[in-house]
C-alpha cells in the first residue's frame, strides 16, 4: 500500500510493557479501562506513576480495594514534571479513598489470590483478585519495520519513535512536516 508515495508517516503509538508473574491474571490499564477484563474486588497495581495512580483512584471510586506497589521510594516520581497542584491533589485523593501504597517494593510472584511483594523488611502478601501492570510503554514500530525497506521514505513520529507525551508527538509532527 505504501508504493507510489514519496513519504510515509508512521504514528502507531506505543504498547504497554508486560512481564510474566506466575499464574496471576495480569492485565494492563487499557484493558481495565476499556472493560475488557473484570478485576474483582481486590486489585494490585504494579507501578505508581501517573497511569497507575489514576487507575488506582478510578478503581477505588468503583468500590474496589486497591494496593499500589511501586519500586521507587515514592509514587509519581518519574515522567514529570507534574503540576504541583495535580500532584498534591492526586496523592490526597488516593489517601482519602483508602488506596494502600507500598513503595520501595517489587512484585515477585502471585500465589493463591495474593501478590508476593518483596520489601526491605521481607516478603509480604497483598490480597489481589487481579494484578494490573502500569510499568510504562514501549514504541510500537511494527508497521515502520514492515515498510522501511520499500521505495517510499518512511518516517516515524510520536510514541512509535520514542515514548513521551502529547507535546513531543505534536513537535515531532511539526518538525517532520516542515522538512517534507
Amino acid at each position: 500500500m505504501a508504493e507510489g508515495f514519496d513519504n510515509v508517516i508512521v504514528a502507531t503509538g506505543s504498547r504497554p510493557k508486560r512481564f510474566p508473574l506466575g499464574a496471576a491474571q495480569i492485565s494492563v490499564a487499557e484493558e481495565v479501562l476499556n472493560g475488557q477484563v473484570e478485576v474483582g474486588s481486590d486489585v494490585a497495581i504494579i507501578g505508581g506513576g501517573l497511569v497507575g495512580c489514576e487507575l488506582a483512584l478510578w478503581l477505588a471510586n468503583e468500590g474496589k480495594g486497591v494496593t499500589i506497589v511501586e519500586q521507587l521510594e515514592d509514587i509519581l516520581a518519574l515522567n514529570g514534571p507534574l503540576c504541583p497542584a495535580n500532584f498534591e491533589m492526586l496523592r490526597a485523593l488516593l489517601d482519602f479513598k483508602g488506596v494502600r501504597i507500598i513503595c520501595g517494593a517489587t512484585a515477585k510472584g502471585y500465589e493463591a489470590g495474593a501478590l508476593i511483594v518483596g520489601t526491605a523488611d521481607g516478603d509480604i502478601e497483598v490480597k489481589a483478585d487481579n494484578v494490573v501492570e502500569c510499568v510504562g510503554y514501549t514504541p510500537n514500530s511494527d508497521l515502520f519495520e514492515d515498510l522501511r525497506y520499500g521505495k517510499a521514505k518512511v518516517n516515524k513520529i510520536g510514541d512509535s519513535r520514542g515514548v513521551a507525551n502529547i507535546m513531543n508527538a505534536i513537535w515531532d509532527a511539526y518538525e517532520l512536516a516542515s522538512t517534507i
